[in-house]
């Protein structure tokens, strides 16, 4: 079973009307194409893409339901009742994926999650937005002796008679700064999620290959949102390990910039700094006496 909060939003701020957070499937694709001209269509979809026959499924499961708090518990409730309820959904961390994915799998992480409750919710015309919910002091993750920040995803809905956020890994409490994001700000976060799930496997070392691959996704990630400081320290990342230190320090000094208040990419800018050092001192032989 998902494990789900519920609660009054504490957003300061936010208007019911946001035309900006939100975006129809063809305003999407346009939008990524003028960004990125060559991206493959396989790759322009919004994140929060359903398919019609779900889509009808869930109607019928919440409009008997009274509007308000009872019908959005009802839509959650719907994602993790199991079939042929619901869709049987199972909160898995390191699953991440569009809405379309996630069904299929059956299982997604908190961004994953997102994306089908956003999905379903703007289905049924409801004001319903993806939120970043940053804590004071940042998860990370460590692989191959650098440092990644973890993303944490919420879903808003805000409404006149309700405002509410809605949590599928446990509660969020003080710790927390929640805000909402654009729906190309959420697929950038998948992009960087899954590119980071490249390299991050429990069963070997990451590859050259699977560098250059997860390299490409940071890429795609920084290139659909510009902002996304955590996709430009995980592309700094990747540069490092491909050797291309210098595209990799611009990227690191971009992600200093736009999230100084995490530390991550400043720490690895200096291992990169301190390691090319290194081997530039020991390639050089030893000092002459």
């Amino acid at each position: 079973m998902l494990s789900i909060l519920m609660g009054l939003m504490g957003c300061a701020g936010l208007s019911r009307e946001k035309p900006t957070l939100a975006y129809d499937a063809d305003t999407f694709r346009a939008t990524i194409v003028a960004r990125v001209p060559e991206i493959s269509p396989g790759l322009s979809h919004a994140p929060h893409e359903i398919d019609e026959a779900t889509i009808e499924r869930a109607r019928r499961h919440v409009t008997a339901i009274a509007r308000g708090p009872a019908r959005i518990q009802a839509l959650v409730d719907f994602l993790s009742a199991p079939e042929p309820e619901g869709l049987g959904l199972v909160y898995d961390w390191s699953v991440s994926g569009t809405a379309a994915r996630t069904i299929e799998r059956g299982r997604g992480n908190c961004i994953a999650l997102a994306s089908v409750l956003v999905g379903l919710g703007r289905a049924l015309d409801w004001p319903i937005f993806y939120a970043e919910a940053r804590p004071q002091r940042p998860e990370t993750q460590a692989f191959e002796e650098v440092v990644a920040l973890s993303d944490h995803m919420a879903v808003l809905v805000v409404a006149r008679s309700v405002q509410m956020i809605i949590d599928f890994a446990g509660p969020l409490d003080e710790l927390y700064s929640v805000r909402p994001i654009d729906d190309l700000t959420a697929y950038a976060h998948i992009l960087n999620n899954l590119s980071a799930q490249i390299v991050m496997s429990e069963h070997a070392t990451a590859s050259v290959a699977a560098w250059q691959r997860a390299a490409a996704g940071f890429d795609l990630a920084t290139r659909i949102e510009p902002e996304l400081g955590r996709a430009w320290n995980n592309l700094g990342i990747a540069l490092s390990k491909l050797g291309r230190f210098d595209e990799a320090r611009d990227a690191y000094r971009r992600a200093v910039e736009l999230d100084t208040a995490f530390g991550s990419a400043e720490r690895n800018l200096t291992m990169m700094e301190t390691r090319a050092l290194g081997e530039t001192t020991i390639s050089k032989g030893p000092l002459p006496e």
